[in-house]
């Protein structure tokens, strides 16, 4: 049965999508997209499948093409399309994107077996989730010092506190739980911000999204360890050393940065890497140099065992391991 659509107002065309000449309408809740179904069959080996069938005498048609049902949303089922329609529109890493064209890509590319798209969004996406500490520190200078977060990763932060959930919950259904660690921690670093959507999630760009209840587990049994740790981060500034040349001064030196520490505690205290970064810690005034250099090794230690067990904290494989996984997914460099 051809559908008119004028006559059926609820549904509405996309007209970024709805080529004249196309000869497929593909229906995301009530957005209509019309397209050509032998690029969906060439890209994509579930469309081809799909699409071999015979239609049935009375199945839908709009605009005399045949109606395919997506259960997918419209935000990313338009962002999908215009990826494997327009080259230019989601370009490899190093290229500046979105986080929403990053997600629909990813999850649709996957759905439906579209590895060259799913391969790239993870390049894009595990820009911005660290699997070495030396790259979260350095992401965390250039946030400090308000430079261009591009030089570090190629999407931007959304606005919405609901896009950490949809990442993890994203993450899960491809199996790319290298992002997780480094997700997980900044979650619990805003979690007094964030509270709401961890507990009850919400819809973002479309899409139901909450934590599951193993992960919601996960992640509180992982803040509470995280809230903890920012002590043994304090404690840099407590060790004393036996070739201390001016014990007076490092002393007093040593109160007054337990004191800065603390300040900053108050603001931070659930994100330990963030109290003091290692450009902190590059130049410590009042301390002795045998002081200085062991306040510099032992924070330094603290972070490396705080980052090394950031995986276990958060109920998920060793660093090896994930990164193991992200090598197999993506390849060892940043190219995709």
């Amino acid at each position: 049965m051809d559908q008119n659509l004028d006559e059926v107002p609820t549904l509405e065309r996309d007209e970024e999508l709805w080529y004249e000449d196309g000869n497929i309408v593909l229906q995301a809740e009530n957005c209509l997209f019309k397209v050509y179904r032998g690029v969906l069959a060439s890209r994509s080996p579930v469309f081809q499948d799909m699409l071999s069938f015979p239609q049935p005498p009375d199945s839908d048609l709009v605009d005399g093409c045949p109606l395919v049902h997506l259960h997918d949303s419209p935000a990313e089922v338009k962002v999908f399309l215009r990826a494997l329609y327009d080259p230019e529109f989601f370009p490899p890493f190093p290229s500046r994107t979105t986080f929403d064209t990053i997600i629909g890509c990813l999850r649709l590319g996957h759905k439906y077996g579209v590895e060259n798209l799913r391969r790239r969004a993870l390049v894009h996406l595990s820009s911005g989730c660290d699997t070495e500490l030396s790259r979260h520190e350095t992401a965390s200078n250039v946030v400090d010092d308000a430079m261009a977060l591009s030089a570090i990763m190629t999407w931007s932060w959304p606005e919405d506190r609901l896009y950490s959930i949809r990442l993890i919950q994203v993450a899960r259904e491809v199996n790319a739980l290298w992002l997780l660690p480094e997700t997980f921690y900044n979650l619990a670093a805003d979690f007094e911000e964030g509270i709401t959507v961890i507990l009850h999630g919400g819809v973002f760009n479309g899409s139901p999204t909450r934590l599951t209840l193993e992960d919601q587990m996960a992640f509180f049994k992982g803040y509470a360890i995280q809230s903890r740790s920012t002590t043994e981060f304090h404690n840099s500034f407590v060790c004393e050393t036996t070739g201390c040349t001016s014990p007076s001064e490092c002393a007093q030196a040593r109160v007054k940065a337990i004191r800065t520490l603390h300040r900053r505690h108050m603001t931070r205290r659930n994100g330990p890497l963030a109290i003091w970064v290692p450009k902190d810690s590059l130049s410590i005034p009042n301390f002795c140099l045998d002081c200085s250099n062991a306040i510099k090794a032992q924070h330094a230690a603290t972070r490396r065992n705080f980052w090394d067990a950031l995986p276990s904290i958060y109920g998920l494989p060793p660093w090896q391991e994930l990164i193991q996984m992200k090598v197999a997914a993506i390849g060892d460099s940043w190219m995709a």
